[in-house]
């Protein structure tokens, strides 16, 4: 399977990797994929191990005024 990579950069601050992650979930959440919950991964080529939790914000428009 091959994919596009997003953020095809260097990621080198905050930033970087803020609009990578977006990149990431905007791209998931257009083909249907229920992104939310919790995410365990080992980053490739290192013995580092991952949980990210992704957890959908209510917008304030999106509330009713009460």
């Amino acid at each position: 399977m091959t994919r596009d990579q997003p953020g095809d950069g260097s990621i080198t601050n905050a930033d970087d990797f803020e609009a990578a992650l977006a990149e990431v979930v905007e791209k998931a959440v257009e083909a249907d994929v229920d992104v939310r919950g919790a995410w365990e991964f080992r980053t490739r080529g290192s013995i580092h191990e991952w949980e990210v939790e992704i957890i959908e914000l209510a917008r304030y428009d999106d509330q009713e005024e009460g």
